[in-house]
């Protein structure tokens, strides 16, 4: 009787012969290649201007930032400072750099618009005529104590528009200084002395009169005038006392009783 092989073992033996035709297993591989590396290339030194507290020098630079840049030119900043470009933006080929005694403090501040006038004809001597009211702007501005010529002073450092004002358009009339004729042969200049000094924004210390001629509001708004007299040109208080001149028919006593005779003078 013969002996059987055991089923197991002649699987064993199966694989163990597909193995070797194989090549053992099959799983021997050729080392992979290394992978090549990453080169960090290091920028050419460029020359850059720095200005520090209003002084310049010239660097040659390879930093990419201006906090590099600074560090490597040895530049210290101190406490407080300020720089343009910000630390960390790129340096370009000028850096300005403030270095301050005190720490910046920020303040809100008022822009006042543009006045701007377009001469129209058909209004009447020194009249105005709003054609836009305009706004005004904001902005932030910084300010802190730097060192200027050896003293120690207070200072805007920066400032950054928040809003921009509208400019203000206002048409305005024809602006002659004399109304002509025998008025304007006058000595107002000499009137102008005696009434008021000379000053076309003198007030009254009493109290209500105004300007080169010392009007009253009553009188000034009776040859036109609107605001006050002594908020107008001298050209226009100057034309406007003509006017109020002929308006009276030359009796100038009425209205300048004290002063009038040097019309003349």
């Amino acid at each position: 009787m013969a002996r059987r092989t055991p089923a197991i073992m002649t699987t064993v033996a199966l694989v163990a012969t597909l193995s070797s035709a194989c090549g053992g297993g099959g799983d021997e591989r050729p080392p992979a290649a290394d992978a090549p590396k990453a080169t960090v290339s290091t920028p050419p030194p460029r020359p850059v201007v720095i200005i520090v507290d209003g002084r310049s020098t010239n660097a040659l630079i390879r930093g990419r930032t201006v906090r590099e840049a600074l560090t490597e030119a040895r530049v210290p900043l101190g406490r407080h400072y300020l720089t343009k470009p910000g630390l960390d933006e790129a340096a370009g080929d000028k850096i300005k750099v403030l270095r301050l005694l005190s720490r910046p403090v920020s303040r809100t501040v008022k822009i006042e618009p543009e006045v701007v006038e377009k001469k129209r004809s058909s209004l009447g001597p020194w009249s105005e005529k709003v054609l836009q009211k305009g706004r005004s702007g904001r902005k932030i501005v910084q300010i802190a104590y730097v060192r200027r010529k050896g003293k120690k002073v207070k200072a805007v450092v920066g400032e950054t528009v928040v809003r921009k004002p509208v400019s203000r358009i206002v048409a305005v009339g024809p602006r002659p200084s004399s109304v002509g004729g025998t008025a304007a042969g006058l000595n107002w200049p000499g009137l102008a002395k005696c009434e008021s000094g000379g000053n076309p924004q003198a007030v009254n210390s009493a109290g209500g009169y105004y300007g080169l001629y010392q009007f009253s509001l009553q009188t000034w708004g009776s040859v036109g005038g609107t605001g006050l007299p002594s908020q107008a040109s001298s050209a226009e208080q100057t034309y406007r006392a003509q006017l109020l001149y002929n308006k009276v028919g030359g009796r100038w006593q009425g209205q300048w009783p004290h002063c009038g005779r040097y019309l003349f003078g």
